[in-house]
């Protein structure tokens, strides 16, 4: 029975050790991502996840774009993108180093933006929402599409 009371004891120090995972550290340097002009005139949108470790002054070592969900998984045009831009990011110092933190960049278009182009050629817009410490949406203003000077096919 002590033995039994002994393994018990044990598993119930253990286990909420085990649930446990790093904190989270926080950007002290962000540089504001762009949505790629070729992405946005092919309206592509996604969602990267980047590894990014960090050394013990806080600054990215290495950034590594990891497989996403299938339905959301951006192309190599917005990955790309994202890579170089965190590899501007400075950090707080991590409790260890390296340090790993997992960043998730999503680009989409946003329907409350103004439209761009049309006869008027209204500007192009990006707008960047900071989730911090983990999340990023960069969002793109939807084309105005002319269809007055398309031909009808006969």
């Amino acid at each position: 029975m002590e033995k039994w009371s002994r393994v018990l004891l044990l598993c119930m120090f253990a286990v909420p050790c085990l649930g446990q995972t790093q904190p989270p550290i926080f950007p002290k340097h962000i540089e504001s991502p762009t949505y790629p002009p070729l992405a946005r005139q092919a309206r592509l949108m996604g969602e990267v996840t980047l590894s990014v470790t960090v050394d013990a002054e806080g600054k990215v070592q290495r950034v590594v774009a990891l497989p996403g969900s299938a339905n959301r998984q951006a192309s190599k045009l917005l990955r790309d993108s994202a890579v170089e831009n965190m590899q501007h990011w400075t950090f707080s110092k991590p409790p260890t180093a390296p340090y790993t933190e997992v960043i998730v960049y999503d680009y989409d278009d946003d329907p409350s933006l103004p439209p761009s182009g049309g006869p008027k050629g209204l500007p192009a817009l990006t707008k960047v929402v900071f989730d911090l410490p983990d999340h990023v949406t960069i969002s793109m203003n939807t084309p105005i599409i002319d269809t007055s000077e398309s031909k009808e096919r006969p």
